[in-house]
């Protein structure tokens, strides 16, 4: 802005001036334009002539810019503004040119000096370099500020291919053999174009193509390498070979053709056994062959088992070469043939996956990444069966059994053919949430009895397993869940006499229950015979205790599952419930009257089901006086000697329950 308006003040301070002195300012030379080999047009803004003093434009040339300049023509019409020069050297070389405006005898100060744009060409090695010189320098105010360079090819079609400030530019040859034509032309705000000379030749390619950039190198799950590429950046391209490196020397080993055919599959790879290095080069229509690309590794996997620690030690070659770096590798694994997933990352070439399972297959593979993750490989599959130390073939359960402590005993056997630490016992309440409550180490008399303590046998199940310890005290073989039984007891409201037994089923034997016996005891002792037996399917019993009225009145009883036949491992177990108790209470009969002479001449009260040792009869006369006393349930008051009618009696004793129990009434004496 501020050199345009500069240029204003100084042309309108050269119209007042030149007016005053009879003189016209020169043309506002805009434009110089090449049109042929033998012509070249000038174009301007005409001058203000307000008086019409107007006599002819000149036109003035040379060839340097420092002169001598000679006039090459004239223009007598006032309005015109352009002109043609023929012939002229403007193909040949740059031309300087100005203007003046002739008024009378009187010639204006010359116009600013255009230089038509020459384009120097040459064509080493393959690439077209052109330069050329601008219009004006600096440019005029009003020119644009970007050269448009453009290029012909096939005759009659220009293409742009670079616009920009710069004076030069390097056109790389695609094609072995082209003939191109170059221009370069730059626009004015007035309209007008310069345009430079037209110029070129036949041009050759006899450059290399650029250096191929390899993306990946990885490893099917088969075995074969497959080699990924991008495009290569010069367009003239037209296949891709495929080296291998081996021995530091770099072998081909394939052709791929087509610009856009950018991998490669290696069918006879090693990369199984080995990591491989691979690299590819472009070759060009022209025969050209680009410098190989720099050389990627497969990645090469290894796995190692221990067996102790039942851990998969991986390892692996790094990958080189890789675009942005590597951000890290991530470790996938199939088990068993399934889908595989993702089990860890590193940063660096190793990794261990732990914690596997004997007997499973496991396939591990690599996966590269580099750091914007735009970009992966894989290594080769490597595959191993986790295995585990040689330890018992079995653990089996036989019993669980309520002791007479009201602990619970796990009786189980181990195979014994191999060695092992030791056995874990696991309990549950619920049979899903286990919980490890002791070790036995190894033995090999059998059957081995565990007790647990901290129970509470009358009120809930424990279910139990076993799980044994290799000689690295790994986890081996389990046995299946077996449970306790609950046995509850109830006394029949109605009949007094009756106690009902129900009771859960025991889990598991591997041959089944086959029936439960009945055990009672009377008074704490137990018999030592069941009192009765019932099927497999059966899980309650009604036991009639009216014979046993002399006694106390506390019956205690257990279940005592018997395992039945066919039993896997030979065995032929049983498992006791716990103890419950029933206490049948019944109200001690006091007849309230009896005759001493009559038919009933003995007060007897009937006692059933007390505490025989302590059972007490007392009988008072009004007085106070104690006249009779026993502590036999049979022996009765024959009421001898008594005077009164009425008498108080106390009877004290214990009930089933061992509750002390106190009877009072008074009995009448009939005479």
């Amino acid at each position: 802005m501020k050199g345009t308006f500069a240029y204003i003040l100084t042309l309108l301070s050269c119209v007042l001036f030149c007016e005053l002195k009879g003189q016209l300012a020169a043309p506002d030379l805009r434009c110089v334009s090449v049109t042929s080999p033998t012509s070249a047009v000038l174009s301007w803004i005409i001058p203000p002539d307000p008086s019409g003093l107007f006599s002819e434009y000149q036109i003035w040339s040379s060839s340097v810019q420092t002169g001598p300049f000679v006039k090459i023509g004239t223009v007598n019409v006032y309005a015109q503004t352009s002109f043609t020069q023929v012939p002229t050297n403007a193909d040949l070389q740059s031309q300087y040119y100005y203007m003046t405006t002739v008024s009378g005898t009187t010639s204006s100060l010359p116009s600013d000096t255009l230089r038509s744009i020459f384009v120097n060409f040459s064509n080493p090695n393959g690439v077209v370099s052109l330069n050329w010189n601008a219009v004006h320098t600096p440019l005029l105010p009003s020119s644009s500020v970007t050269y448009t360079l453009s290029r012909e090819a096939p005759a009659g079609t220009w293409t742009a291919i670079y616009v920009g400030n710069k004076q030069n530019y390097k056109d790389t040859i695609e094609v072995c053999k082209i003939f191109y034509n170059y221009k370069v032309e730059i626009a004015d705000n007035s309209g007008c174009i310069s345009l430079s000379n037209v110029t070129g030749d036949t041009c050759y390619n006899i450059q290399a193509p650029n250096i191929i950039v390899i993306d990946s190198v990885s490893v099917k799950a088969n075995g074969e390498s497959v080699i990924g590429w991008s495009p290569s950046s010069s367009m003239d391209v037209t296949s891709y070979i495929i080296y291998k490196s081996s021995g530091g020397f770099l072998i081909p080993i394939d052709t791929v053709f087509g610009y856009n055919n950018t991998a490669f599959t290696f069918t006879s790879t090693s990369a199984n056994s080995g990591s491989e290095g691979y690299c590819v080069a472009a070759a060009d229509s022209c025969g050209n062959y680009s410098i190989p690309s720099l050389t990627h590794n497969t990645m090469f996997l290894k796995a190692t088992y221990d067996l102790c620690s039942r851990t998969a030690g991986l390892s692996w070659t790094a990958y080189s070469n890789l675009t942005n770096n590597v951000l890290k590798y991530d470790v996938y694994c199939s088990v068993d043939g399934a889908l595989p997933f993702l089990v860890g990352s590193a940063t660096g070439t190793t990794f261990n996956h732990t914690s596997l399972i004997p007997g499973s297959n496991y396939c591990y593979t690599i996966r590269v990444w580099n750091s914007d993750q735009s970009i992966s490989a894989s290594s080769n599959q490597t595959c191993l069966t986790a295995g585990s130390l040689p330890g018992p073939l079995f653990a089996y359960i036989n019993s669980v059994s309520v002791n007479a402590n009201k602990q619970v005993e796990v009786s189980f056997s181990v195979d014994t053919t191999n060695p092992y630490k030791g056995t874990n016992i696991y309990k549950s309440e619920d049979r899903i949430h286990f919980s490890k409550i002791g070790f036995v180490a190894s033995t090999t008399v059998m059957p081995i009895v565990y007790t647990d303590i901290d129970v509470k046998t009358s009120e809930k199940n424990y279910y139990y397993k076993v799980e044994v310890s290799d000689d690295c005290n790994n986890p081996g073989v389990s046995s299946d869940t077996s449970k306790t039984i609950v046995l509850q007891v109830s006394n029949d409201n109605e009949n007094v006499f009756l106690n009902t037994l129900t009771w859960d089923d025991y889990q598991k034997w591997s041959g089944g229950v086959a029936s439960y016996n009945i055990y009672r005891a009377v008074n704490g002792v137990f018999d030592s015979s069941p009192v009765g037996n019932v099927s497999g399917s059966t899980r309650s019993f009604v036991d009639n205790v009216q014979d046993y009225v002399s006694e106390q009145g506390k019956f205690s009883y257990f279940v005592e599952a018997v395992e039945g036949p066919g039993n896997i491992y030979g065995f032929n177990d049983v498992a006791r419930s716990n103890v419950a108790d029933a206490y049948v209470e019944v109200t001690v009969f006091v007849p309230n009257a009896f005759a001493p002479k009559g038919q009933n001449n003995v007060w007897l009260p009937i006692a059933q089901y007390v505490e025989k040792s302590d059972y007490k009869v007392m009988v008072f006369n009004r007085w106070g006086d104690k006249v009779f006393e026993t502590q036999s349930d049979t022996e009765g008051w024959t009421g001898d000697a008594a005077t009164d009618e009425i008498y108080v009696y106390v009877i004290e004793y214990k009930n089933a329950r061992g509750e002390y129990i106190q009877l009072k009434g008074h009995l009448t004496v009939i005479r």
